[in-house]
């Protein structure tokens, strides 16, 4: 066992916040050597303090910490800056060794491993056998109570300096397949193996071309069951992606400050093209955020991963290239120098990380193997080889990872109502642009909305915002013809008002609209308003989502005498509705018109203001979670096509162009759902949560749509078929209120204040 026995682990946080102040009074190496010395130093010292393995199992000297505590661990030594360790492939064999080895190979290889006492590298890939793993040749003959091994790994990462290899070679028949591959442990300073260094674009040598030439090896080395490596080995990269995926979340979320930072520094604060694409920056190290906890939440199981690692590896890979793309821009004509060079900017780090960036999708399986394994492994896609179609992980459009009880009852429970009256095959589509489907709203009030979140004293479910987002998530998904989002925007002005009667009554099922211009940036505050001209309203708004249906209308003017903001209730009855063509058919809009209205006013001034400020990121969210439920209803749409469609005598889910497009609307689908649920858990006390998620979740839902489209040809270009109306539906809530592109550049400019 890897430390003392004895070590408590529920005194974790105070031993380590010891350690973490006594580590932050030492003097920083100057050196690269220095600073590897002081890495191995910080690593003994932690396993000494039984500190080293926050997630490993107890019995082998780990704190076996759940998620949460996983979560704070990595916080705090990242904030501390404490060094990582010098050997990041010691993390992909150590959790295979948990699982698969014997006491003798966790107790030879564990402990020395975490105090980097002894260097790994990986030897997977091989000249005819790069992301085709199934394809390596690499061969280990038993002989005796040894294994003699012959044959070539090449891309293997500090190769130079390893101590030992972790490596799949083919113990069983020649050729192609899974069948008959071991998972060995081999000395590198074994007789017959020949290191030879490969230098990379970036000019340094990070990985090596490793020749065996009859080279012996214990079989005692041997990890799992000969001719079993091949599920060995899923392990180790299944860890990889989860466990791993979990420390580098907060290594790129200090990346991602450092470009912001970077971009301040370099005067391109306000440049509504670079404020974009920061936003899109951290809009994916959130998303890995929300990947990563899932896929660890997996381990932590004791499941596979697998889907969400997958999708995860994706994602992480492109961020990476994505943001050190935009590092390079930000150095302006400092990217015409080297890495080395005199002047480069920051000492040539961008311009270094830029070019090894390039090897993220190519590593570990390239981005092509990765959206092959979504497809077919996560989405049930046909093989793109001919191997037949495999069960998918999950029903597509469902959420990848299980929920939890309550969440998973919710789904189920409210897929149920909605399913009786909203199956693919009988959308419904109102007649008339001024109508709804009033049955299924009454279902739904029954069920709790729209008043599920509300307190229990004022009528509601007392659920959180979480299960909320759930909730309008299987609407949207269902295509639902109700008003729910325009209702519930408005009981949220109300509930911050304090109208208890009227909240009362929503609660109970009344229907309700915001009348107010919504420009690209939002509510329209500062426009043309409604005059409220002593206790009489005027004007008129155009467009006011979910008007013709409302049974309470909640009023933006603005005092005719004071010209201070005003919040006010009006009648239905005692205004015209003029109801208008909406872009989503299952939804209603129109232009209301008041003519000397007698309002009830609920707020004026500051306090309209508050209210508005407040609401908004709830509001925004709905709309967000509404598209949601469109996006992964046209994941399911299109990857149910495509799994039946055949073209040039296959399913057309077997061709790659379609395959690989499907994966990449699971990753936007599917990332879109984590951000959305994530920041309505985090509401209302990050904005910045909100605003990112719902750019991402709005302009997700029209590209997926979009895609859903392409993939069903024709057939998805008529009427008939519903594809075009989770179209309109996405299109109509991306204008409903904030511009995608206002909310990145609001969200981005937040966080360049914070690190100005």
């Amino acid at each position: 066992m890897v430390g003392s026995e004895e070590t408590r682990v529920d005194d974790w946080r105070v031993r380590l916040t010891a350690l973490l102040e006594n580590y932050a009074t030492r003097p920083r190496p100057g050196s690269s050597r220095e600073r590897a010395a002081a890495a191995r130093a910080w690593q003994g010292e932690l396993v000494d303090a039984g500190l080293a393995a926050p997630g490993w199992p107890k019995d082998v000297g780990g704190l076996e910490l759940d998620l949460e505590d996983q979560l704070d661990y990595y916080r705090m030594t990242s904030a501390a800056g404490v060094p990582k360790h010098p050997n990041p492939m010691a993390f992909i064999v150590a959790p295979t060794l948990i699982v698969y080895g014997t006491d003798a190979q966790k107790k030879r290889f564990l402990e020395p491993l975490l105090r980097a006492e002894e260097m790994w590298c990986q030897g997977f890939s091989e000249p005819g056998a790069g992301s085709d793993l199934a394809s390596l040749s690499t061969r280990a003959v038993r002989d005796g109570d040894s294994y003699r091994v012959t044959g070539q790994k090449i891309w293997t990462t500090q190769a130079t300096g390893a101590d030992w290899m972790f490596a799949l070679v083919r113990t069983g028949p020649a050729g192609r397949g899974t069948d008959g591959i071991s998972y060995l442990l081999i000395p590198m300073n074994s007789p017959g193996i020949d290191v030879r260094p490969l230098r990379d674009a970036s000019g340094a040598y990070h990985f090596a071309e490793v020749f065996f030439d009859d080279v012996v090896v214990p079989a005692e080395n041997l990890v799992g069951a000969e001719g079993r490596g091949w599920s060995v080995m899923r392990t180790s990269l299944g860890h990889e992606r989860a466990t791993a995926f979990l420390a580098d979340e907060f290594r790129y979320r200090g990346l991602v400050d450092k470009v912001f930072a970077l971009a301040v520094s370099r005067g391109y604060a306000n440049d509504a093209v670079i404020r974009q694409e920061l936003a899109f920056v951290e809009t994916a190290v959130r998303a890995i955020a929300a990947n990563s906890a899932r896929a660890l939440n997996a381990v932590l199981r004791q499941e596979d991963p697998g889907g969400v690692a997958s999708v995860n590896r994706l994602v992480k890979s492109e961020f990476e290239q994505r943001l050190h793309r935009l590092a390079l821009r930000l150095t302006g004509s400092g990217a015409t120098l080297g890495g080395r060079s005199a002047g480069a900017v920051d000492g040539g780090r961008w311009s270094y990380g830029y070019l090894m960036s390039r090897a993220s999708t190519i590593g570990a399986g390239t981005a092509e193997i990765q959206r092959n394994a979504i497809a077919e492994q996560v989405l049930g896609l046909p093989s793109h080889r001919g191997d037949g179609t495999r069960p998918a992980a999950v029903a597509p459009g469902r959420p990848l990872t299980p929920p939890d009880q309550d969440e998973a009852a919710l789904r189920r429970a409210l897929g149920e109502v909605l399913a009786a009256a909203t199956g693919t095959g009988q959308v419904v589509r109102p007649s008339e642009p001024a109508d709804y489907d009033r049955a299924l709203w009454q279902q739904l009030v029954g069920f709790g909305l729209p008043g599920l979140a509300l307190a229990e004293e004022s009528g509601g479910g007392g659920a959180s915002m979480r299960m909320l987002a759930v909730a309008v998530e299987e609407v949207g998904y269902a295509l639902a013809s109700v008003p729910l989002v325009p209702t519930l925007g408005a009981l949220e002005l109300l509930r911050l008002a304090g109208t208890t009667e009227v909240v009362h009554a929503i609660a109970d099922g009344a229907t309700a609209a915001f009348v107010v211009p919504v420009e690209d940036e939002g509510w329209g505050v500062d426009g043309p308003l409604p005059a409220l001209e002593g206790t009489r309203l005027s004007g008129s708004v155009q467009r006011v989502a979910g008007a013709p249906v409302a049974d309470v209308l909640v009023v933006l003017a603005r005092d005719a005498a004071t010209a201070e903001l005003v919040l006010a209730t009006v009648e239905p009855r005692e205004v015209e509705i003029e109801p208008q063509e909406p872009m989503d058919v299952t939804a209603t809009a129109g232009v209301v018109v008041l003519d000397g209205v007698a309002p009830t006013v609920v707020a004026r001034g500051d306090e309209v203001l508050r209210i508005l400020d407040a609401a908004r990121p709830a509001v925004q969210l709905m709309l967000a979670a509404d598209s949601v439920g469109v996006a992964n209803r046209a994941l399911a749409m299109a990857v149910d096509w495509a799994g039946q469609r055949a073209q040039f005598g296959r399913l057309i889910g077997s061709y790659q162009a379609i395959s690989h497009r499907c994966a990449d609307m699971l990753v936007r689908a599917e990332g879109a759902r984590a951000q959305v649920l994530s920041a309505a858990e985090l509401a209302p006390n990050d904005i910045e949560a909100a605003d990112i998620a719902a750019a991402d979740a709005l302009d997700a839902a029209v590209w997926v749509a979009e895609n859903c489209i392409q993939i069903h040809g024709g057939i998805g270009f008529t009427w008939e078929h519903p594809a075009h109306l989770l179209l309109r539906r996405a299109i109509a809530n991306q204008a409903a209120l904030a511009r995608p592109e206002q909310l990145r550049d609001r969200a981005a400019g937040v966080v360049l204040a914070r690190l100005s």
